[in-house]
């Protein structure tokens, strides 16, 4: 079963990272700040795992599939562990991308 799992999560990888140039291609016209925000919020959502038990197993999947599959088959509360963990994760990226913005920034010509 792990090589299937491996080979599952390459695959959603590879799909999620196409997504992600799709992304940064939709928005090379935007502005650079929505565009990192937009860029961010799409990545968090895409490529954070959550845990979700089989078997009494622990397995990674991604936590937004795991979060509506949650709320609409098991209990909100289980549900708000993957919702927490998309948050945190967001909050911590938009605030490297925020860092990165600052120190990346262009030059403003004082005249």
């Amino acid at each position: 079963m792990t090589t299937g799992y491996t080979i599952a999560w390459m695959v959603y990888i590879a799909g999620a990272l196409a997504l992600l140039a799709v992304t940064w291609r939709i928005t090379r016209s935007a502005r650079r700040e929505w565009r990192h925000l937009l860029l961010v919020t799409v990545g968090a959502l895409l490529l954070t795992p959550g845990p979700i038990v089989v078997e009494e197993q622990v397995f990674l999947a991604p936590a937004l599939f795991v979060l509506v599959l949650d709320a609409l088959f098991d209990t909100l509360a289980s549900a708000s562990r993957s919702g927490l963990i998309l948050l945190g994760v967001w909050l911590v990226t938009l605030m490297f991308s925020l860092v990165f913005q600052l120190l990346v920034r262009p030059k403003q010509n004082s005249g």
